[in-house]
């Protein structure tokens, strides 16, 4: 028996190092140049209650549906949640299958269009780790689509205590095995086998949700998912060859370190020119610019974003997940230095039928209010079941706007905005995928964000800065809850909500 646990602590050990000590795969942690957006939207999709009653508004969807009625040369669909798993008990009558929808979509391209090549890449998750056949994803096979599970055994290790001994010994389980256990994510799902969970426990994901076409591209924070269905989601649809050749760039390097091989047809792909300065705008600022970040880049471009603020400027948040720790100081450090800051989070008390009893965010939360007091402005969203799934930062520059109207930011003592910031946008935007916690912004998922900068008069800041003043005033319906209106956490709560986020054991 000593010689079983020494060989076990051997091993783990060993798998240990070889974590660590593991490099991303090609293409990892992207952070494109600037590039011009020829158009540049802000979607949202919205559950509320009204007048007691409860309300939607679907946009995303529909944006993503009319790109591929669109497309002519190809399609690029990359989705963590693609299947019908516990839809049955969240599908209001007036809200049609997601999944059924995007599929009918793209086979009635592929029938229309036959030379249209479709790529999908997607997780494990949807085929319970390998112990089952996703329908939908086996039409589009069958229609000619070419579907890339994409490895994530070639993502870095965030579960570290336990993908330790996985690594060296568990993964050696096939998905395939006899032995069956209840699936995590629905009753009435599929059993999963012992092989499965094992794969499922290292908690890591291609958590991207995008649709690429050659002529836009739209990057958003919902999946196209039956039990989500509900949720409160942005995205971005952007027009653009330059950004669009980054996008694909990017997909295309999942596609080769998963083991596949994708061509597209020829003069299929647009060009990447090299990102050439915009020219002025009204008011001398620049039209608005977007660039691609991925993985850990989001967290580098955050941080430089919050720590160039002062006191002025304001900053829009709205999370799903608020846990990484360096985030969070920064919004502290900014509140402190006269930042207007306001949250809009994720109360963490839904999740696809069951309770998560406020775990992380009531703990964050108090974390926030003990070290910024009223310098910090915090709501909840009102969830009624779903959630508030959005991954939305924006920062307004007050001091660009005076420098806008006459004055030299430069002379500012206090300013601290980027160079590049100053000389021509007033909001900063940073939104897709990625939720705001260690496994999101430090490198263990795939994460795909868009970074844009725009003038305070550019539609896109302009749609961007309503959604958050609507949901922040209750404009129209009921979105949002003051601060104090939720129960704050015990302090068993903050201790799991800390060990899950530092350890990786858990599901953020």
């Amino acid at each position: 028996m000593k010689v079983l646990f020494f060989v076990l602590l051997l091993a783990w050990g060993l798998g240990v190092v070889y974590s660590l000590s593991r490099r991303p795969p090609p293409g990892f942690a992207a952070a494109g140049p600037l590039r011009s957006a020829v158009e540049l939207e802000f979607l949202s999709d919205l559950s509320f209650q009204r007048n007691g009653r409860p309300g939607h508004e679907q946009r995303i969807l529909a944006a993503i549906l009319a790109e591929i009625e669109q497309a002519r040369r190809f399609i690029i669909v990359d989705m963590f949640l693609f299947n019908t798993i516990g839809g049955r008990q969240v599908l209001d009558p007036d809200l049609p299958s997601p999944v059924a929808s995007l599929t009918e979509a793209l086979l009635n391209a592929r029938r229309v269009r036959p030379e249209l090549a479709i790529l999908f890449l997607t997780d494990e998750i949807n085929t319970g780790y390998g112990s089952y056949p996703e329908p939908h994803l086996e039409r589009l096979v069958a229609h000619g689509a070419v579907v890339v599970p994409v490895d994530l055994s070639r993502l870095p290790d965030s579960n570290i205590l336990y993908s330790g001994l996985w690594r060296p010994l568990l993964q050696w389980f096939p998905a395939a095995d006899r032995v069956r256990l209840p699936n995590p994510f629905a009753a009435e799902a599929p059993a999963m086998s012992l092989g499965s969970y094992l794969r499922l426990l290292n908690f890591k994901a291609n958590h991207r949700k995008l649709l690429i076409t050659e002529r836009a591209a739209v990057v958003s924070s919902g999946n196209i998912h039956d039990a989500s269905a509900r949720h409160s989601n942005i995205a971005f649809r952007v027009v653009s060859g330059e950004i669009i050749a980054d996008l694909v760039a990017s997909e295309l390097a999942a596609v080769r370190f998963s083991g596949h091989d994708f061509t597209f047809p020829a003069g299929a792909l647009p060009s990447v020119a090299a990102a050439t300065p915009a020219a002025a705008g009204a008011a001398g600022l620049a039209p608005p610019r977007v660039r691609l970040l991925t993985e850990s880049a989001i967290k580098k471009a955050l941080l430089g974003a919050l720590a160039a603020t002062g006191a002025g400027d304001r900053i829009w948040l709205a999370q799903f997940y608020l846990t990484d720790r360096q985030v969070m100081a920064a919004l502290v450090a900014a509140a402190h230095r006269g930042v207007a800051v306001r949250l809009i989070i994720d109360p963490s008390r839904h999740a696809f039928g069951r309770n998560k009893y406020g775990i992380p965010n009531l703990s964050s939360a108090a974390r926030l209010r003990e070290q910024a007091g009223e310098k910090m402005e915090i709501r909840w969203y009102d969830t009624q079941g779903e959630q508030f799934h959005a991954k939305l930062i924006m920062i307004e520059s007050g001091r660009v706007t005076a420098a806008a109207a006459g004055g030299d930011p430069q002379a500012e003592p206090e300013s601290r905005l980027p160079r590049e910031l100053l000389a021509g946008a007033e909001v900063l935007i940073i939104g897709g995928s990625a939720n705001f916690t260690r496994r999101n912004l430090a490198g263990y998922n795939l994460e795909t964000c868009l970074e844009i900068r725009a003038g305070s008069a550019d539609p896109v800041a302009g749609e961007a800065g309503d959604f958050f003043n609507r949901l922040w005033t209750n404009r129209d319906a009921n979105y949002t809850l003051a601060y104090g209106e939720l129960a704050q956490p015990g302090l068993v709560k903050k201790i799991v909500s800390s060990w899950q986020e530092f350890s990786g054991l858990g599901t953020f």
